[in-house]
């Protein structure tokens, strides 16, 4: 009995511990490390210390007695963010920034490990010794206070953080000891790829944002530095570099002032709101506006759907054809899904979108945030003819006439052989179409040429075989009636983008209500896929009309240029 009662209470024990230690996807940390203008080199006054939002916290790299904090534990993010004697940093203004652009349910927490006047060299771990016995004895006394490793103690940190929160970012403010070194870049790899490799992160979803030194134009000293470090994205592609330009400067000319380092950590903290996929407005809740980093990453931890590619029975076509189908996460038989139809362009078939664009991982990470609606994702070869292949010349006549001739064979053949082999809804309210290039093309065409059939209906970087505004949708009041979106994107230096614009301008025009998704971009992959993850969390769903509007990546203003 003593036995039973023993294990009982370990199994209490473990569990109450697990909880305790389990991270919180909503607690946001950044690593924030560099010299004396990471440091903080502006004296704090009164008014940095009030009213800090407590979701804003800091995570204590020393012991800092006076201030009544212990190394290793969260506090409210009052200055120092640093030491216990470090000033006013651009941190400072990063997590107000980020917490005010945040939606409510969302902690940011930050790990501050700096050293002022120190070179990059410092954070290599494999150096610090050799680095640390040179360095002047005012140096040394600051290393000293991380037990002789910068780097050692912000893993050590990292680690700690890691128990509560998601790290999501890396800040880096430090180049002015290594002004004129052109291996720089380099060296900030070494640390970074440490960084990753010892806390276990993934580069596409934890990202590099280094900031520039004083600029030239407020007399920086070291500003030439700037040149080299405008060259980092070059060796890591997941860095951004953060400009300086205007900031206010001290009277060294080396380092910013208190309004120096606000609007550089809200450059920062802009460029990581982006990133996160958010976009502020004024008066209403922060929303996201495009895809996140790592939304295309696969996840071992998250519940994955099944793809496979069946035949059926064509008889527009008079063959056998290919189609790919994603079933979602715990699909069940016995339940009705949704059905999206997903279509690809005039270089592609059936396997188009698995091979550019991951859409089974796309949805996978959706459903695992609770973002979407459980859907079955049919992937058709969008060529109606008996070589259907993406071989030869794509361009020939009979093979675009093929991609016209294929909405007979999805209506006739396609749509009721899913509906016999998998357990989906039946009405147009759950049915969608949208595609990529070509597909987008055909789902404008398709989708708004059957109503009856579709209420969702989406066009990626449509092309030109898109039918003209009047012929696409001869009846704007029907639209209104049965149309739950009509999504129009595309990237804002694609070359086609003409094709959604005037598909776009007739519908302003006739008072149709849809979402005009424009962002930076081209003719690729990265647009399509950022297109199927904002499309998709609107799909078979309420939807509030009324915030179409806001629902871009670039401004109004450009978008009418």
């Amino acid at each position: 009995m003593k036995s039973i009662i023993r294990v009982f209470a370990f199994t209490i024990l473990f569990v109450t511990g697990q909880n305790i230690y389990s991270q919180d996807s909503n607690f946001h940390v950044y690593l924030s490390f560099g010299q004396s203008n990471m440091e903080g080199a502006a004296p704090i006054e009164p008014q940095d210390k009030l009213n800090v939002d407590p979701r804003f916290q800091v995570l204590e790299a020393v012991n800092c007695p006076d201030l009544e904090r212990e190394m290793g534990k969260w506090y409210t993010a009052i200055p120092p963010l640093c030491r216990c004697k470090t000033g006013f940093t651009l941190t400072d203004n990063f997590g107000k920034t980020m917490v005010a652009n945040l939606p409510k349910n969302i902690k940011v927490g930050v790990v501050n490990v700096a050293v002022g006047g120190c070179k990059i060299e410092l954070f290599d771990k494999d150096k610090v010794e050799s680095y640390t016995a040179t360095a002047p004895e005012w140096m040394q006394g600051m290393i000293k206070e991380y037990n002789g490793s910068p780097y050692a103690r912000l893993v050590e940190m990292a680690k700690i953080a890691q128990k509560t929160g998601v790290i999501k970012g890396i800040l880096l403010h430090q180049g002015e000891s290594n002004t004129g070194d052109t291996l720089w870049p380099k060296k900030v790899k070494i640390v970074y790829d440490n960084l990753l490799k010892d806390l276990n992160l993934d580069p596409k979803k934890v990202p590099l944002l280094s900031g520039e030194v004083v600029h030239e134009e407020q007399n920086g000293k070291c500003a030439s530095m700037n040149k080299i470090i405008a060259t980092l994205p070059k060796t890591i592609p997941t860095s951004y570099v953060i400009s300086s330009k205007g900031c206010a400067v001290a009277s060294d000319f080396l380092h910013f002032n208190a309004e120096g380092y606000k609007e550089l950590g809200k450059r920062y903290a802009d460029q990581m709101l982006a990133l996160l996929g958010y976009k502020a407005t004024k008066g209403s809740e922060p929303f996201i506006v495009q895809a996140p980093l790592g939304f295309d990453v696969l996840n071992p931890n998250v519940p994955a759907g099944k793809v496979e590619t069946i035949s059926y029975e064509s008889k527009t076509v008079g063959t056998t054809r290919k189609v790919t189908v994603y079933t979602p996460p715990g699909f069940n038989k016995k339940k009705k899904y949704p059905v999206l139809y997903l279509l690809h362009g005039i270089g592609g078939d059936e396997k188009e979108w698995l091979n550019g664009g991951n859409p089974q991982i796309i949805l996978d990470n959706l459903y695992s945030e609770g973002k979407i609606e459980p859907m079955i994702v049919v992937m058709p070869n969008g060529r109606a003819m008996k070589d259907d292949s993406a071989s030869g010349n794509i361009m020939a006549p009979e093979k675009v006439q093929a991609f016209a001739y294929f909405e007979k064979d999805l209506l006739n053949d396609l749509i009721p052989f899913i509906e016999k082999k998998y357990p989906v809804l039946k009405d147009r309210e759950s049915r969608a179409i949208a595609g990529l290039s070509m597909g987008g093309g055909q789902s404008l065409n398709f989708g708004l040429g059957n109503l009856d059939q579709f209420a969702w209906v989406g066009g990626f970087s449509s092309a030109p075989n898109t039918k003209m505004p009047q012929e696409l949708l001869p009846n704007p009041e029907e639209a209104k009636k049965k149309l739950k979106l009509l999504w129009i994107s595309c990237g804002d230096k694609d070359w086609l983008i003409e094709n959604s614009k005037r598909t776009h301008d007739y519908l302003v025009k006739n008072n149709v209500p849809h979402i005009y998704y424009i962002e930076p971009g081209v003719h690729d992959f990265k647009v399509w896929k950022n297109g199927l993850y904002m499309f998709s969390q609107f799909l078979f769903k309420a939807v509030d009309q009324s915030g179409f509007s806001k629902y871009t990546v670039l401004e109004t203003s450009d978008l009418n240029n």
